[in-house]
């Protein structure tokens, strides 16, 4: 079972998933400037799990206080500042601060500290239970429109499936969202086998998703993110399915940069393309893909490749962390309450409310 972070006793345990897959390693700590810098490097990294860490780093914050409760609101507007600034298209980590914002504004009159914190602590573990629980009926919900969309095809033979990036547990905490789609498919009988991007430039599919398929027996191929076109032509894919770092109110869906490339050669090929994200991934304040900020990461993460220089220092270069899908190419939203087709506008906003 793959542990990707934990909270006892006041520490946090995360696995760094910067060394994967060649070495598992294990961190602990109980510093909230730690866990940002964790998240900032992509340590700890997929949209539900940041969600998860931004809960505990909070926490973290929290236990390090030791000053006045006159003073506590400054303190912990720059705490949810500075983890709010860690990954800034990641929209389960603003839903994380949200909830952490609201049991302060509800009970910080009447509590003292020490209750305060305590509830904060109870939410911070509930952010990261309902993660585990929305997973599986992410699962639940994938699988039941796989099989109404592609029951053609599985009355002859199993799947095939694209994924990309990587959204298992180590992006989750619980059995994941595409991927945690894609290991119920496989319970289920209707996977053969799955084809994994490889995710440049920091490899999460290659590195990441693969392990993962590995350690669940899942057969797989890993491919270079831009073969996906031609062995869709080759009809070597029926489907694929990826996770989502924020869902605009019209079904736009920012994710991994490279998705969108696979969305539109999925499209062209007439292969349904699925996105698998909580509701806590939507975003019904942004209308479409063109609000959402997307981040600009080191140019060093594309010049380099695990510490190898594979180009000059000094050659320019553009390094998007994520692109967006619009929403023309999606076939369908899974979500822990349902699985959407159709009328994004409409039946996002009715998952909201």
């Amino acid at each position: 079972m793959i542990d990707a972070i934990s909270f006892t006793n006041g520490t946090l345990r995360y696995l760094d998933q910067r060394f994967l897959p060649l070495q598992e390693n294990y961190v602990e700590t109980r510093s909230h400037s730690e866990a940002i810098d964790a998240i900032k490097t992509l340590a700890v990294r997929g949209a539900p799990l940041i969600g998860v860490a931004a809960g505990y780093t909070v926490i973290l914050g929290l236990q390090s206080y030791n000053g006045t409760k006159e003073e506590f609101p400054a303190y912990f507007d720059n705490l949810i500042a500075d983890v709010e600034a860690s990954r800034p298209t990641a929209v389960n980590l603003f839903f994380a601060t949200a909830r952490m914002k609201e049991v302060y504004d509800r009970h910080f009159e009447q509590d003292s500290l020490d209750t305060l914190f305590n509830r904060m602590r109870d939410t911070a573990t509930g952010i990261h239970d309902d993660e585990i629980a929305n997973c599986d009926a992410m699962a639940r919900h994938g699988v039941e429109l796989i099989r109404r969309d592609l029951g053609d095809t599985l009355a002859k033979r199993k799947l095939t499936v694209l994924t990309h990036c990587n959204t298992g547990t180590l992006a989750t905490g619980g059995s994941g969202t595409a991927l945690g789609v894609i290991k119920h498919a496989w319970k289920e009988g209707l996977i053969e086998k799955v084809i994994t991007a490889e995710s440049r430039p920091l490899l999460q599919g290659l590195r990441l998703t693969a392990w993962e398929l590995e350690q669940e027996n899942i057969p797989f191929y890993s491919i270079s993110d831009s073969s996906s076109a031609f062995l869709m032509q080759k009809g070597m894919i029926d489907f694929g399915i990826v996770g989502a770092d924020r869902i605009a109110a019209n079904g736009d869906t920012a994710n991994k940069i490279g998705t969108c490339a696979h969305a539109i050669s999925a499209h062209y090929h007439k292969i349904p393309f699925y996105i698998a994200a909580p509701v806590s991934t939507i975003d019904i304040t942004i209308r479409n893909g063109d609000e959402i900020p997307i981040e600009e990461r080191n140019a060093d993460e594309l010049r380099t490749i695990f510490g190898t220089q594979v180009a000059t220092p000094t050659t320019p270069v553009i390094n998007y962390a994520f692109d967006v899908t619009p929403n023309r190419f999606i076939r369908g939203i899974v979500t822990d309450k349902k699985a959407v087709v159709g009328d994004y506008d409409q039946q996002l906003k009715q998952l909201i409310d």
